[in-house]
């Protein structure tokens, strides 16, 4: 895996054999290249919104000689998936969780007709990304934590269920399966995290105007992460 970056190995990882790619902000198509060279995918499209990183994705995918196989595409998140695509497996890594809230809640019935899993990687905003796939009937089956360059990142895999999806607040907050496997980076992201609300909580309570609200949610998120770690 001479082009992905560890955090783009966890997700490559996440993505089943025989499947058929939408890679959203490909940048470089650097994941499609992969899932091809390695006969994991079998088709992907790499969608870019701007045309330069288009032209970069493009470059490189006609460099290892894929044009075939990968179609580069310029547009706006979903709205480069068409139904005769047949895209089963949608990434999108390397954007906020709102970003990626917004690109999902935008997705037509069209652009999603034929897509069974969901591989995510926010930087931030994890929890209002489980959200989303809860309140849209996806069940997150793996979840992967690895720390890169001093930041620390989440892989969401989820699949298309027929049943209601139910997490609890802790779930939201860290993961289902992420509170299972328990890795030594996800401990010390979160000794690191309950630190930073014990620090805000007391600094709140310093505060001119004390906003009880605020602290009450804090203390809550403090007491889920003392009881998964």
């Amino acid at each position: 895996m001479t082009l992905l970056s560890k955090r783009l190995q966890a997700v490559y990882q996440m993505v089943d054999k025989n499947t058929r790619v939408a890679d959203i902000g490909s940048d470089h198509a650097y994941l499609p290249v992969e899932l091809l060279e390695t006969n994991i995918a079998s088709f992907a499209i790499a969608g870019e919104v701007a045309k330069g990183p288009m032209s970069r994705s493009k470059a490189d995918v006609e460099k290892f000689g894929l044009s075939e196989k990968i179609d580069v595409r310029l547009g706006d998140g979903l709205a480069v998936i068409n139904e005769d695509d047949k895209v089963d497996t949608v990434v999108i890594a390397g954007m906020g969780g709102i970003l990626i809230k917004d690109i999902l809640s935008r997705a037509t019935e069209e652009q999603l007709s034929n897509v069974k899993t969901l591989i995510l990687q926010p930087n931030i905003g994890e929890p209002l990304v489980r959200h989303w796939l809860a309140d849209n009937n996806f069940k997150i089956v793996d979840e992967d934590i690895v720390a890169e360059e001093h930041h620390v990142y989440e892989i969401i895999k989820a699949q298309k269920v027929n049943e209601p999806v139910n997490l609890t607040e802790a779930q939201y907050l860290m993961g289902p399966v992420l509170m299972q496997k328990k890795t030594p980076t996800f401990i010390a992201k979160w000794e690191h995290k309950l630190n930073s609300f014990k620090k805000a909580v007391a600094n709140m309570h310093n505060a001119k105007v004390i906003d009880q609200e605020k602290i009450a949610a804090m203390n809550q998120d403090i007491k889920y992460i003392e009881e998964i770690l």
